[in-house]
C-alpha cells in the first residue's frame, strides 16, 4: 500500500512512503494505530543515531538538494514519545476535523468504517491548516 500526505495551503509535493499492509480485518482506527506506531518507531531510531558520527552519503546529499534541503541528524535528543499517547493523539485529531484520510480516492469518514486494503491502495492523509485570522 502507498501512503500519501498532504497539507493544505503548501507547494510541497506528497510524500509517498510504501507501506507493506498489516494483518487485517481492518479498519480507520487500527491502520492510523499501525502507522501511528510504526513513525514512532523510525523516530525512536533516529533518535538513537544523536550525537553519534553522522557522514551523509553522495545519494543523501543528492537527494537532499533534489527536495531543497539538505540536513544531517539531530545534534541533541529530543524526549520519548509514548505510542498510546501518540496514537490517541491521532485519533482525537481525525475525530477532531484535522486531518481527511482518503483510499483509493473516498473519504473514510468513521473510525470504526471497515476497509477493504489492496497491496495497490493508496491511503491519503490530508492534513488541513487554520485560516489566518481566522
Amino acid at each position: 500500500m502507498i501512503v500519501e500526505t498532504k497539507m493544505v495551503g503548501r507547494r510541497t509535493p506528497f510524500e509517498r512512503l510504501p507501506v507493506e499492509l498489516p494483518d487485517g480485518p481492518y479498519t480507520l482506527e487500527g491502520l492510523l494505530a499501525q502507522l501511528v506506531q510504526r513513525e514512532v518507531a523510525a523516530y525512536q531510531e533516529r533518535q538513537n543515531r544523536v550525537g553519534l558520527l553522522n557522514i551523509l552519503t553522495e545519494p543523501e546529499l543528492t537527494a537532499g538538494a533534489a527536495a531543497g534541503k539538505v540536513a544531517g541528524a539531530p545534534q541533541a535528543r529530543s524526549g520519548n514519545v509514548d505510542v498510546q499517547d501518540a496514537t490517541r493523539t491521532a485519533l482525537r485529531a481525525f475525530g477532531d476535523g484535522l486531518y481527511y484520510v482518503f483510499l483509493d480516492d473516498v473519504q473514510i469518514e468513521s473510525l470504526s468504517e471497515p476497509l477493504t486494503l489492496r497491496p495497490d491502495s493508496t491511503l491519503l492523509l490530508l492534513r488541513l491548516t487554520a485560516l489566518a485570522g481566522g
